[in-house]
C-alpha cells in the first residue's frame, strides 16, 4: 500500500509506504521475521525494547536487514532523523 501524504503545512509531498494490521502477518512472515516476532525476540533498533503488536512503530530496511522501531518517542525521533541522515547520504552519493 502507498500513502500519499499531503497539506501538511511546510513540508514537501511524500510517499509512505504502509502496510495494514491486517497484513502485518503476511509482511513478517515474507521478510522472515513472523516466528521471531510471535516470540518477542525481535528488538527496537534504537532502545534495545522488545517490539511487538502494541508497541511497533516501524519496519525499515538497512544494510539488507529488516529492523523495527517501538513507539517510544525518543526512538520515533531517533528513526526519523536516522531516516533523514540516510537519505541525505544517499542523496550526496547520487551527485
Amino acid at each position: 500500500m502507498l500513502v500519499k501524504i499531503t497539506n501538511v503545512p511546510n513540508q514537501e509531498e511524500k510517499n509512505l509506504k504502509a502496510v495494514h494490521e491486517r497484513d502485518l502477518q503476511n509482511l513478517l512472515e515474507k521478510v522472515g521475521l513472523k516466528e521471531d516476532f510471535e516470540t518477542n525476540l525481535v528488538q527496537c533498533n534504537f532502545c534495545g525494547k522488545i517490539v511487538n503488536h502494541k508497541n511497533l512503530y516501524s519496519l525499515f530496511k538497512e544494510s539488507g536487514a529488516i529492523k523495527m522501531v517501538c513507539d517510544n518517542p525518543n526512538c520515533v525521533a531517533t528513526f526519523l532523523l536516522h531516516i533523514e541522515q540516510a537519505k541525505g547520504t544517499k542523496d550526496d552519493n547520487a551527485t
